[in-house]
């Protein structure tokens, strides 16, 4: 094990002993494979992470439930909001939350005034994201690791970095292929942007 894989996993360890919300287990797993995948320095990789811990962290004290009801992903100090609470009022209150965290860079807020879903639809929105995931991987000339995949009932979130709009459109072609996809959020970005 390489030093940069020990640290990240050392990393995550704290954050998995750290946050006390349901599926902490299933997430901080899916952010190891993640950043042991991803193509970025480790001080991005680090940086996100504990951008991540630090918005859990924050949500957790105001409000158990916003660390459960709430599905965050955070790519470059840029984080993804989505899932469900009951008000206007508390959507701001996560929103804000966020914006407090040192090195988040920009909010994208796609948290809906309902109730959560239900525990048969996350679990197939979970199933359906990790076909996807595979399936990028399989493909050829795309860059798995470079992607962050979110789906909330049916809708797919898309976060990363393309180096090309032709690996652009494969990607969307895999999600859009998919069964289960109803529709795409893509917040993606070309790798010459923002260098």
């Amino acid at each position: 094990m390489s030093f940069k894989h020990y640290v990240i996993l050392l990393s995550v360890l704290v954050l998995l002993n750290s946050c006390q919300f349901a599926g902490t287990i299933l997430t901080g797993t899916q952010k190891l494979g993640g950043i042991l995948l991803d193509d970025r320095p480790l001080s991005d990789d680090m940086t996100d992470v504990r951008i991540n811990w630090e918005v859990r962290d924050s949500l957790a004290r105001l409000d158990g439930r916003y660390t459960i009801d709430i599905e965050l992903t955070v790519f470059e100090g840029e984080v993804l909001l989505n899932g469900a609470l009951p008000d206007l009022d508390r959507i701001q209150q996560v929103v804000e939350t966020v914006w407090a965290v040192e090195g988040v860079s920009k909010v994208y807020n796609y948290i809906r005034v309902d109730n959560p879903p239900s525990l048969d639809v996350v679990n197939h929105d979970a199933a359906v994201s990790a076909k996807i995931r595979t399936e990028l991987m399989l493909t050829a000339d795309v860059h798995a690791s470079n992607y962050k995949i979110t789906m909330e009932n049916g809708t797919i979130y898309l976060m990363g970095i393309v180096s090309s709009p032709e690996e652009y459109e494969r990607v969307i072609a895999v999600i859009k292929n998919t069964d289960g996809v109803s529709k795409i959020i893509s917040m993606m970005r070309e790798a010459s942007e923002g260098q």
